[in-house]
């Protein structure tokens, strides 16, 4: 089945458009759909539409709700406002990868708006929670649940919870360990570094699979990926020439990791 997308794009050059047509007109064009259209600031998308594994998904943002003055525990007010380049690349990873998630507990971490957890729940795990420390955002979370996957989140199939890194109490009541953990753009702040290691800790078993996509920054993810490498060992690195070519300009890097065995551990 071939499924094909296309926007209507108004264009203002009169080069651009059939002859005659007066200087300050405008017509339109037909271009396929892309999920990183470079002419659309899409962050500030009151809902962004995206095409995954061959479905479509819409999902509810909040970047323009925002104000300087919001509470944001990471130091950053757009964390959980907007879809990142990075969950739209683990999204589309996770689709090639469907036993990886079908049958399994799944837990986001950092879910943000939920977008890996919406496809992931479209891939048949036993549940799946995206998990985030703020209730508004957690809110979005659900709301994105119930229009994409309506059924499974009447069923608490796909579900969303608070979960604060570092926090024993929120991570037991999620009932680890989880099969699958996955997370996207997790990596931006070095006083969450240790934290999110915590959580990962309470979170994981032996024989959990952790999956995490992020976009360098600059911002101190090589010591994050130090001290995890510690505990995990990296069994698969996906780096940008191996994902989606649309996305090729973030410079997007998938990590796949267990938990060392004792024997290898240093």
């Amino acid at each position: 089945v071939l499924i094909l997308l296309c926007l209507a794009w108004p264009i203002r050059s009169l080069g651009d458009c059939a002859p005659g047509m007066k200087d300050g007109s405008t017509c339109t064009a037909v271009v396929p759909f892309t999920n990183a259209n470079p002419w659309v600031d899409s962050f500030k998308l009151k809902s962004r539409s995206f095409v995954i594994g061959g479905k479509s998904f819409v999902i509810s943002q909040a970047w323009e709700e925002r104000t300087d003055e919001d509470p944001e525990p990471t130091g950053m007010k757009w964390t959980g406002a907007a879809v990142w380049d990075a969950a739209v690349v683990l999204s589309d990873f996770l689709c090639t990868r469907k036993a990886l998630i079908e049958n399994k507990r799944v837990l986001e971490v950092g879910s943000g708006l939920a977008l890996v957890s919406v496809v992931a729940a479209t891939l048949n795990p036993k549940v799946i929670i995206a998990s985030d420390y703020d209730e508004h955002v957690l809110g979005l979370a659900r709301k994105n649940f119930e229009h994409n996957v309506p059924a499974l989140a009447r069923q608490e199939r796909a579900q969303a919870r608070q979960l604060s890194w570092g926090s024993e109490e929120d991570a037991a009541s999620l009932e680890p360990p989880f099969d699958v953990i996955v997370g996207s753009d997790v990596v931006y702040r070095e006083e969450m570094f240790k934290p999110l290691l915590k959580t990962l800790r309470l979170t994981m078993s032996d024989s959990t699979l952790l999956i995490l996509a992020h976009r360098p920054r600059g911002l101190g993810e090589d010591k994050f990926f130090f001290w995890l490498k510690k505990e995990v060992d990296v069994v698969e690195f996906l780096g940008p020439e191996l994902l989606p070519r649309e996305f090729v300009h973030s410079d997007v890097r998938i990590h796949i990791c267990r938990k060392k065995n004792p024997e290898s551990s240093s």
